[in-house]
């Protein structure tokens, strides 16, 4: 069989390349050609003085409408809506085709006009007092019709970018309709409907109603996203607010309570009231920043998440509900009288009071929403800190917080003939704990004297922002120090065992996070392991250069007593069942390893037709096969990665599962090597990863991990893929191919009633699983290829821990199972396995 590791390169002149690379180059140049003649067009109608107001003054002007898609009314904002007209215009040409993003653009772009407008009028009649947005009067901007463009093109997409498209779509357009709410973003919340319609119109995939299932990498990308939200859009409230929004309050994050009234300091309210003057300003203009810092915070918690930080999503949650805490304590305690005094005085004011009441209760509410998310998703962030570092921050943020009240009171007694009136002792106890709050977020009502001095100025503004500084310092170091850093230690402890003297084919599974090491006192042994519900479950046998000597699985039995756990040696091979023998255990088969010999499989033979025949139509269609590494791969290379292993988590009924079945996150390991398959035109149409098996000599072969593949690749792509890494290996010298066990799908031969009652059981929970994950369909994938089948073990001490063992290896496989969850689990995979029964009968 010819090499299929490494691809010749064709001659230039040959033709099918020559058509491809010209089809390609006609949809590069398309959409950019296309995008700046209407930049070119934004810009000629943005600076022309002429607006819609030149046109007749209708009820709906279409002419408007469509000067509208392509004017910027404040120049500075050209550059970036011309950026991103060639940006999203370009990326979404390439999915779509650039008829269909003009079509999206303008008749997505007039829709959302006439929409918007209509849904204007019904505000304006129908919904007065509910703050939702500046009332429209002009069409749609470009912001709207550029989301209407993306909206479509990710009906054209993949898994992956489908779902993050939609989902950075609807951040964008609900956090600038919530937190800044000008005519524009009615616009752009109009757009996400209208430009999913235009997309499934024009021949894209339907929207699901259902939500996807997510890897673990992703779910952080999205509470992360969540996460930075809720710290981005207080600025954007500030910064660009037109003060109509839901969350439009969020805007006095910035706006000092403290006036200056031609030149006497006042707070305005009834203690403190301002008198008549010409020039208002505020006290310190530059206080608002000091409210930024607790939203920087958040920011952190969200960078924390990403990286699956458990202290960071902790953090993330206890902010939301500081935030929540606070603005109910407004709600409930300081507005409603304050509100129901202004509406007495001015009965025409009732709708803005109704407003600002309506307002507030929505910002309470997102906070709590958001942390009870975060709650809900907790298990997505499963990197605890290391020991000490929550005391350590709990401790610091304690003493920044007696500090700066200490200074405080202090400060404001020693000058209290700076401050006017001058502050009563009493009164300023009561009050202290708000003086931990940035400046402007100070309840007009708590303010009962104003500093009028420089230095009284001083002692009311710095101690928060000091304050809040220390805090944001202790959350960097909360987040970073994760137990992360310490299990690293062991794992390179780990890995160092390892490559000194080797270890089964599933021993660099050993290497990923999530285990923990016990090393033998006495010898350069090691076993990975994990304890669920009391039971410590070991990834494997023993690892390392004296991994056979005697006497180290007792070791690690007595280890575990001493800890009170029932151990448990889960997939290990007949060599270490052999040394385990003299521990009297029971054990029973768990999974059946498929194992090649490199050096002298070949792919001749009738039953191994299907990989000759994968490999003949790869030549025909020009796919071929990259032998490289993860850090070795593109940018772009690497999204496309992440878009199969999405969508094949996506298709899936559970969670993705971990212990020994890895996912993309583990490729990313330097020793792991990966078997790319791309089509003629270079897209990655297919993955297999390759874990280094390891002897004392080195390397001797691969064990295969990661076996993923587009929806429209090639019948027989893995057949391809799987023997091309079997060349690579003969090449390499190796002496060893594991296909890796099918967990759960033993080759038992006999009837199932014959089996012992463990075994049945095992059978019962193979078949619920197989619709889900179809571990059979792998075992008998793999049987193409002619392998030996070679039987992995799990040992335990006695029936009666089966039921514990049997919960601890589902929360191994999925981690933070709950009891609850896995009944809510079965309760899903049974009707599919019921139906996967009747198609097999």
């Amino acid at each position: 069989m010819p090499s299929t590791v490494a691809s010749a390169p064709r001659p230039l002149t040959d033709p099918s390349i020559d058509v491809v690379v010209d089809s390609r180059r006609a949809r590069r140049f398309t959409m950019p050609f296309a995008a700046l003649a209407l930049a070119a067009v934004v810009t000629t109608v943005s600076l022309s003085p002429v607006g819609t107001a030149a046109f007749i003054d209708a009820p709906l002007d279409l002419r408007a409408v469509l000067v509208a898609l392509f004017r910027v009314d404040d120049l500075r904002l050209l550059p970036f809506i011309v950026a991103a007209i060639l940006l999203i215009g370009a990326g979404a040409e390439r999915v779509m085709g650039a008829r269909r993003v003009l079509l999206a653009y303008i008749g997505g772009g007039v829709a959302i006009s006439v929409l918007g407008l209509a849904i204007g009028v019904v505000e304006t009649s129908f919904l007065p007092a509910l703050p939702l947005n500046s009332p429209p009067f002009e069409g749609a901007p470009p912001i709207a019709a550029l989301l209407a463009v993306t909206m479509a093109s990710s009906c054209f997409a993949g898994a992956l970018w489908r779902r993050r498209v939609r989902l950075a779509s609807v951040f964008v357009a609900l956090t600038l309709f919530l937190y800044s709410a000008s005519a524009s973003d009615l616009y752009a919340l109009v757009a996400l409907p209208v430009g999913l319609a235009m997309g499934m119109l024009a021949g894209g995939q339907r929207a699901r109603l259902r939500v996807q299932r997510s890897s673990h990498h992703e779910t952080r990308v999205l509470l992360s996203a969540l996460t930075a939200v809720t710290a981005i859009g207080p600025v954007i409230a500030t910064v660009w607010g037109s003060g109509a929004g839901l969350l439009s309050v969020y805007g006095w994050l910035s706006v000092d309570p403290l006036t200056s009234a031609d030149g006497i300091v006042c707070v305005g309210s009834s203690a403190l009231p301002c008198p008549s003057a010409e020039n208002y300003a505020e006290l310190q203009p530059l206080a608002g920043w000091i409210a930024i810092l607790p939203l920087a915070i958040l920011l952190v918690a969200s960078w924390g998440i990403l990286r699956g930080r458990r202290g960071a999503l902790g953090l993330a949650i206890a902010m939301n509900l500081l935030v929540f805490a606070g603005v109910a304590y407004l709600f409930a305690v300081t507005e409603p009288s304050t509100l129901a005094d202004l509406a007495a005085v001015r009965p025409t004011d009732a709708i803005s009071v109704w407003q600002t009441l309506v307002g507030l209760a929505v910002s309470a509410l997102v906070p709590l929403v958001v942390a009870l998310t975060l709650f809900v998703f907790r298990r997505a962030a499963p990197v605890p800190s290391v020991p000490g570092a929550r005391s350590s921050f709990a401790l610091t943020v304690g003493i920044a917080a007696s500090g700066t009240l200490a200074f405080t009171l202090a400060g404001t007694l020693g000058f209290a003939d700076q401050f006017s009136p001058r502050p009563d002792a009493a009164f300023l106890v009561q009050t202290l704990p708000l003086r931990l709050l940035p400046p402007t977020l100070l309840p007009v009502e708590s303010v009962q004297f104003v500093p009028l001095t420089p230095w009284a100025q001083a002692i009311w503004y710095l101690p928060s922002a000091v304050f809040w500084a220390v805090c944001l310092v202790a959350a960097l170091r909360l987040v970073v120090r994760s137990s992360e850093a310490q299990a690293t230690g062991d794992r390179v402890r780990a890995r160092a065992v390892l490559e000194r003297g080797g270890g089964g084919t599933l021993a660099w599974m050993t290497t990923w996070p999530g285990n923990a090491y016990w090393f033998a006192p006495d010898a350069d042994a090691a076993f990975a392991y994990r304890v669920s519900g009391g039971v410590a479950v070991t990834l494997g046998g023993a690892f390392g250069a004296d991994r056979a000597r005697p006497g180290i699985g007792r070791a690690f039995v007595d280890f575990c007593g001493e800890h009170g756990w029932t151990p448990v040696f889960y997939s290990v091979d007949d060599e270490t069942r052999d040394a385990l023998a003299d521990l009297g255990w029971q054990h029973t088969s768990v999974a059946d390893e498929a194992l090649l010999d490199p050096r002298t499989w070949t792919p001749t033979g009738k039953k191994r037709q299907d990989v000759r025949t994968a490999t003949n139509r790869a030549a025909r269609e020009g796919v071929t096969t990259q032998w490289t590494r993860w850090m070795d791969l593109t940018f772009l290379d690497r999204a496309q990665l992440r878009e199969i292993s999405e969508g094949w988590v996506a298709d899936k009924t559970i969670p993705e599962m971990g212990f020994t079945l890895g996912g993309l996150d583990e490729t990313a390991d330097p020793a792991v090597r990966l078997m790319l398959a791309r089509d003629r035109e270079g897209r990655i149409v297919a993955v297999t990863s390759w874990l280094p098996v390891r002897g004392s000599d080195g390397v001797v072969g691969y064990a295969l991990d990661v076996m993923r593949r587009r929806d429209d690749a090639m019948n027989g792509v893995m057949e391809f893929v799987i023997g091309a890494v079997v060349e690579q290996a003969r090449a390499e010298g190796c002496s060893v191919l594991s296909l890796s066990g099918s967990p759960l799908a033993s080759h038992r031969e006999g009837d199932a009633a014959d089996l012992p009652a463990v075994d049945r059981v095992l059978e019962q929970l193979s078949a619920l699983l197989e619709p889900a994950y179809g571990f059979r369909s792998l075992a008998n994938f793999k049987k193409k290829f002619q392998p030996e089948f070679a039987p992995m073990w799990m040992i335990y001490p006695d029936a009666t821990h089966l039921p514990a063992i049997g919960l601890a290896l589902l929360r191994c496989y999925v981690p933070g199972l709950t009891l609850a969850g896995a009944a809510r689990l079965g309760a899903r995979l049974r009707p599919a396995a019921r139906e996967s029964a009747e198609v097999s009968a």
